[in-house]
């Protein structure tokens, strides 16, 4: 019997993304239909982040058993509120390099940010993102770092090999069983 190789890409997840999910027996909802689904005591998984789940998590974890949020890359998070940071920006002397001022200030704006709203020195180096990466990405919530460090959300930095009929597995082996998968991809 031959074995079908798959080929994982950056974010930890298969290249065939419906060959991934095949055998999973719950449900599976995008995060952009967040909104329309009932969490309630569900055990929910969320593989990868975007603005949807970074917005609604609080959201999710109100109503839900147990979330899991499974992310390789950090993403910079900012508040929704930035009046103070557009000011800045569209001072005269900054509009020439506007790209590049706008890109650091927001970054380092992030990191702050992140130090601000989450006290475990362990869960803050885990949430960190790179700040030399060139495509950086950048959310915007006022809640996410504070339902990630509620009881009922755990945050696990291990790439997802496998989903099988009720669970999710990341690579240090652990099998977390789950009733909804929140896809980002």
């Amino acid at each position: 019997m031959a074995i079908k190789k798959q080929e994982v890409n950056v974010h930890g997840i298969f290249q065939n993304t419906a060959e991934f999910f095949e055998q999973f027996r719950g449900k599976i909802i995008p995060s952009h239909d967040i909104k329309q689904t009932d969490f309630k005591d569900k055990k929910v998984a969320i593989i990868g982040a975007d603005q949807h789940t970074v917005t609604h998590l609080e959201l999710i974890s109100q109503s839900a058993q147990f979330i899991k949020v499974f992310q390789i890359t950090p993403h910079f998070v900012l508040p929704n509120t930035e009046r103070g940071l557009q000011r800045l920006i569209n001072h005269p002397l900054v509009i020439k390099n506007r790209r590049l001022f706008n890109s650091r200030v927001k970054s380092l704006l992030a990191l702050r940010y992140l130090d601000s709203q989450v006290q475990d020195a362990w869960t803050r180096r885990q949430l960190t993102p790179n700040v030399a990466a060139a495509n950086k990405v950048f959310l915007k919530s006022d809640s996410y770092y504070t339902a990630l460090q509620k009881e009922n959300c755990k945050l696990i930095t291990w790439p997802v090999v496998k989903i099988s009929a009720d669970a999710v597995q990341s690579m240090e082996g652990i099998e977390h069983l789950v009733d909804i998968i929140i896809t980002t991809y």
